[in-house]
């Protein structure tokens, strides 16, 4: 007996198609594959709004950094100008003064913005504004004896620094610091991580998109070939 001549494969896939249920899915397919697009697009759009975010936070991050450095510059400052003030006399150091404490307000307002939804760095910052209002009340009061006493003045400013009494505040800028890279570190990650895991869900939903797309637009041109093949 002759062999019986091979049908090509891609005759056979076509008969399988015809015959089956996919050929009636060809439009459906195609809408599929639309709307999985779309979905992937939208997947891709939500992740560049996540990454936008994650920039938001960075530079939130480095504004409290930059704003805890300065706070510590801040109280050097009225130090020495208290010292200043002391030594000349000169009721313009008080003038200097009121303008550093204007610029430490300045900063803890910045900070509670910041800080807002963080309750570690509030309770930081509360206990910051203790510390601030403590060191506030200490050279005040050194501002008011100088016209009377500015030896014993000068003498407490000596003191104050040997003994290093701003400590607590150092020490608290440092732990604020430190967790706030933690923080910065550790959403930093969260935000990489999803970004990924986003991107790959998208390729992978334009992946099947692509595929029951182009069966779809494969399925629609074999119906018209089949009718046009009905009507010779």
């Amino acid at each position: 007996m002759n062999a019986r001549p091979q049908q090509p494969a891609k005759g056979r896939l076509w008969d399988i198609l015809e015959r089956g249920v996919l050929r009636e899915i060809g439009y459906p397919a195609l809408i599929v594959s639309l709307v999985m697009f779309v979905c992937a697009m939208a997947l891709l759009g939500a992740n560049v709004s996540e990454m936008q975010r994650s920039y938001a936070r960075v530079q939130r991050a480095n504004e409290a950094l930059l704003q805890i450095a300065m706070v510590n510059a801040d109280i050097l400052r009225v130090e020495m100008v208290i010292r200043g003030y002391a030594l000349s006399g000169d009721p313009i150091y008080l003038v200097w003064k009121s303008m550093a404490y204007d610029t430490i307000r300045g900063r803890m307002a910045r900070f509670k913005t910041a800080f807002t939804g963080d309750p570690v760095q509030s309770a930081h910052l509360k206990q910051l504004q203790v510390l601030l209002d403590r060191h506030h009340a200490y050279f005040d009061r050194l501002a008011k004896m100088v016209p009377t006493d500015r030896a014993a003045v000068v003498a407490e400013i000596v003191d104050y620094g040997k003994k290093v009494k701003r400590r607590d505040i150092e020490q608290l800028l440092v732990v604020m610091r430190n967790d706030e890279m933690k923080e910065l570190a550790k959403r930093q990650q969260i935000a990489e991580a999803k970004a990924s895991e986003a991107y790959h869900y998208a390729i992978g939903i334009s992946g099947v998109a692509l595929l029951l797309g182009a069966l779809g637009f494969a399925l629609i041109i074999n119906d018209r070939r089949l009718d046009r093949r009905r009507t010779l």
